[in-house]
């Protein structure tokens, strides 16, 4: 059976020590391995990551991670 295909793009930010600034960490692109026609979310379980789908061609996520330690 045919794979959904569906794409996105997964920002990971981080904020910068004692400013209000966030920038970017990590950039992953995501693609969806369910079957094409698939009810629900879109799933790239390469990643561990589920998405709902847009309007645009490729979805672009984003997911702050506060630095550890």
């Amino acid at each position: 059976m045919a794979a959904c295909n569906e794409k996105a793009v997964l920002i990971v930010t981080r904020q910068v020590p004692d400013t209000a600034t966030n920038v970017a960490r990590r950039r992953i692109e995501l693609s969806c391995q369910l079957t094409l026609g698939h009810s629900g979310p879109h799933r790239d379980m390469q990643h561990g990551e589920e998405w709902e789908s847009t309007s645009s061609p490729v979805a672009t996520l984003f997911r702050h991670e506060d630095e550890e330690g």
